[in-house]
């Protein structure tokens, strides 16, 4: 069985939750699964925007219950165009509406956690498969396999 970060690098990963205690505990939780994990924290909408559009994230783990804004709303600054993400985006909430997660999903999210029913070890391997899923889908000017531009 392959180590568990198989990247020959440090995944940098942007962790936004408005819960001091919460950000804490999965910032250590996927310390603890991928020491290599490079993890930035804000604490609000304004803040992960602020260091989204800073510096370069791998992934982005956030809450959709944010102190200044609606999470959706955050979501979709990351991924605009939601059948085109650069960065993928897990939320992990304590939400348990599958409504509200349809919708995430709908914005862009990659997939959806429940805090509750997620452990570190879960979220870690989530993250590697979004980078992967993320890194195979056509950049911008490039043909993909299912591209209908005939250029």
């Amino acid at each position: 069985m392959p180590p568990t970060n198989q990247y020959p690098f440090a995944l940098s990963v942007l962790l936004i939750d408005g819960s001091t205690n919460h950000r804490v505990y999965w910032a250590d939780q996927l310390k603890s699964c991928s020491p290599d994990f490079q993890i930035v924290e804000a604490s609000d909408g304004q803040s992960g925007l602020a260091l989204f559009r800073s510096q370069r994230f791998d992934c982005v783990v956030m809450d959709l219950t944010l102190p200044d804004r609606p999470g959706l709303e955050v979501l979709t600054a990351l991924v605009p165009i939601p059948s085109k993400p650069t960065v993928p985006v897990l939320v992990l909430s304590l939400l348990e509406h599958r409504t509200v997660w349809e919708l995430a999903k709908q914005y862009g999210a990659y997939a959806c956690f429940h805090k509750k029913h997620t452990r570190g070890e879960d979220l870690e391997k989530a993250i590697q498969r979004a980078v992967e899923f993320v890194a195979q889908l056509p950049k911008e000017g490039q043909r993909g396999p299912y591209s209908l531009n005939p250029s």
